[in-house]
């Protein structure tokens, strides 16, 4: 029973572990956020490998099914459904793709190797760390050993994860195989050891002269059309860019009204006596309230400051409000007052029944089954007190009693479930009790508790204070005289500009972005912009978005690939620019390498000679210039006491004098420095070839029409 809770308190770790899930999350409510095209279109397709919506749904819900196990939280928000669907595109895509190069190579997992995995003398770390002894962490064989045995009998979820867990390993392995075969074809040549050992320890000592780009305006500088496009063709393959697009837009927030605040505080007045009257509090505040009822009791001081003075002055039954705490309009009730600890301490002995949240798919005990021996517990706990921790290790059906008998060392109030809480309140210090939660009978000894102090319960009717239906048809008007105005053939800044509206400017919006500044869930607007149909100086519809209407304009398309000369043309412009000065600043220093040594150039160039001491060539900043990989490269190329001609760096134009250059003296023994290299090229195996094969296939995503 231990080991199969195990795995299901593992399973959202598990399926993350499978690779379903990589780390942190992005995603939009399938329920509300599903897609608007279905049918024939695939949401993507690797190579000839098409991804079927409904195979990629599946993997979805599966992988939200392990984030609900994972998080407790039943229903993931826009950001995490989406995070959720990037991660199984990209878990599959590398699926898709190293499964190719497998099945090119045969390589195979067979059923004896994955039993090896499994049960062998050396399993494998998930079976290990889920088949640990919860006394001292040993991997204990004889639970696999169990588990297996009463497979056909465990509930279907951890059949489930079970399978998914021997799928990982025989996959894990699999991977493994192909990058060991690449990492074994590794072969490193004395030459190639001598000359990495030599880049990252042979040493020169440099003098330089720096002139800097921006000593010359740029004014100064007269580029031609031959002159862009010659830089163009040279550096176009630098703007390789995704597909992306410029947007402007203007928001119409919506807030309560003046009107709707009064309208707000008014219903809950009238509710007032109702609320003072009621007997049973709790249903009252669950059928009317926006906030269901809170049972905790608070001590003095947790409350906000004016519910505070009020409740622990006043006599029990008092209505105090309506006043406004966070957004919400709230009229409080002191419901109860009791005099309780802030903590106490107890051991328990946790006793499980058919339907408990503690059973095990192997629970055959009713309820009335379960609270007989919890009271059968009790008489003898009453009788031997000293049995107590035996007895919690013996029979308790939760996993830590196996660790601390059953203690649960000190909590605070309602740190545990209200019945369990209240229980050890009620009853005497090393006394014996019992309680039945959602997960069993629970035999409980009440071994501590702090001093009781006056506590109250606060019932709370709360009213969130939102904008009307009215608010909101004003403001969708306020949008909708902007959008008549943008029809009117209006330009859309003198638009805003005629209505006092701010303008937003967004660069660079990608396809599957699922944030952009200012607008928490952009897909609707980000879908529009990337629609076929859409162009260049469209005005969108109105979208509805985080209680704000939204009108935008489409700026810009970019396509994939690499853009024009027009797209680019500041870049190019200043790369252009650049280059200009560089054959200015050139033919001057070439004109005064006539002055023969180096002082003397550079005494007739005005500049100041600097030095940088055991420079290395695997070394990227140049001391008092900054990155500049190029000229340190041109250094380790000079014989000593000559003088470069001048370099086009980073920062400026550089003439170079190396002074002295160190080879490094090599061991006799180059194994070490052979068997780093290697490692380093091994320990990019995994990363390197995944993305090599990627950016080879041809990989169509399709998801934007969906989501």
């Amino acid at each position: 029973m231990a080991v199969i809770t195990k795995i299901r308190s593992y399973s959202g770790l598990l399926i993350a572990v499978i690779g379903i899930a990589l780390a942190a999350f992005v995603l939009g409510d399938f329920m509300g956020y599903g897609p608007t095209r279905g049918g024939g279109f695939d949401v993507g397709k690797i190579d000839k490998a098409k991804i079927s919506y409904q195979e990629f749904e599946q993997r979805v819900n599966d992988q939200i099914e392990g984030w609900k196990m994972e998080t407790g939280n039943q229903n993931p928000g826009p950001r995490e459904a989406f995070q959720i669907r990037q991660q199984v595109w990209n878990t599959m895509v590398r699926e898709i793709l190293l499964n190719n190069e497998l099945e090119k190579l045969g390589i195979e997992i067979s059923s004896e190797e994955l039993f090896h995995l499994i049960h062998g003398p050396n399993p494998h770390q998930v079976i290990v760390r889920n088949f640990s002894n919860p006394m001292d962490g040993s991997y204990d064989p004889q639970q696999v050993i169990n588990f297996l045995q009463n497979f056909d009998f465990l509930d279907p979820n951890t059949q489930s994860q079970w399978l998914m867990i021997e799928q990982f390993i025989k996959r894990e392995r699999q991977e493994n195989k192909y990058h060991n075969l690449i990492r074994q074809g590794y072969y490193m040549p004395s030459q190639l050891v001598s000359l990495d050992y030599q880049d990252r320890n042979a040493t020169a000592d440099l003098r330089y002269v720096v002139k800097r780009y921006e000593t010359i305006a740029d004014s100064l500088v007269q580029l031609s059309d031959r002159d862009m496009r010659r830089v163009y063709e040279e550096n176009r393959h630098l703007y390789e860019q995704e597909a992306s697009r410029s947007l402007q837009y203007v928001a119409f927030p919506v807030f309560p009204s003046e009107e709707d605040r009064e309208t707000l505080r008014r219903e809950l007045l009238e509710l007032e006596d109702e609320f003072a009257s009621t007997e049973n509090v709790q249903a009252f505040i669950n059928s009317t309230s926006d906030e269901r009822f809170n049972p905790f009791y608070f001590s003095q001081g947790q409350l906000s400051p004016e519910l505070d003075s009020v409740m622990f002055n006043a006599p029990l039954g008092t209505v105090y409000g309506p006043i406004v705490e966070d957004n919400a309009f709230v009229m409080a009730k002191l419901s109860d007052i009791q005099f309780r600890p802030d903590s106490m301490r107890a051991s328990h002995i946790l006793i499980s029944f058919v339907g408990s949240a503690a059973a095990s798919p192997n629970t055959t005990r009713n309820i009335d089954e379960a609270r007989a021996l919890a009271d059968s517990i009790l008489n003898v706990a009453r009788r031997n007190p000293a049995r107590f921790g035996d007895m919690a290790v013996e029979l308790s059906e939760d996993p830590s009693a196996q660790m601390n008998r059953g203690d649960l060392d000190w909590f605070r109030d309602f740190e545990m479930v209200t019945e369990f809480s209240d229980a050890v309140i009620n009853a005497n210090v090393n006394s014996f009790t019992t309680a039945e939660t959602q997960f069993g009978i629970h035999v409980i000894r009440v071994t501590a508790k702090s001093a009781p102090t006056k506590k109250v319960q606060v019932a709370r009717l709360t009213r969130e204070i939102e904008p009307s239906n009215r608010t909101f048809q004003q403001v969708f008007g306020q949008a909708s005289e902007f959008a008549a105005l943008l029809r009117k053939n209006k330009n859309f800044e003198e638009a805003a500009e005629e209505k006092g509206l701010s303008v937003r400017v967004i660069d660079m919006v990608r396809e599957m972005d699922m944030s952009l500044p200012g607008i928490e869930n952009p897909r609707e607007i980000v879908r529009w912009a990337f629609d076929d149909k859409t162009k260049e100086g469209a005005f969108s519809r109105i979208f509805d978005i985080d209680n704000r209407f939204i009108v935008a304009t489409l700026t810009q398309k970019r396509e994939e690939g690499i853009p024009s000369l027009d797209e680019i043309n500041e870049e190019i412009r200043a790369l252009a620019i650049r280059e200009k000065k560089y054959e200015m600043i050139a033919a001057e220093m070439k004109e005064a390498m006539s002055a023969g040594n180096f002082d003397a150039i550079a005494e007739r160039l005005q500049l100041t000679p600097e030095q940088a001491l055991e420079i290395r060539f695997n070394m990227l900043n140049l001391p008092g210039v900054g990155p500049e990989p190029k000229v340190i490269g041109a250094a380790f190329g000079l014989q000593p006491n000559t003088v470069s001609q001048p370099i086009k760096g980073n920062a400026g134009v550089l003439l170079l004098e190396v002074m002295n250059r160190e080879e490094a003296i090599e061991p006799d023994d180059m194994t070490s420095a052979k068997r780093q290299l290697k490692t380093t090229f091994s320990n990019r195996v995994i990363n390197d070839v995944f993305n090599a094969i990627r950016e080879n296939a041809r990989i169509e995503d399709n998801r934007s029409l969906f989501y």
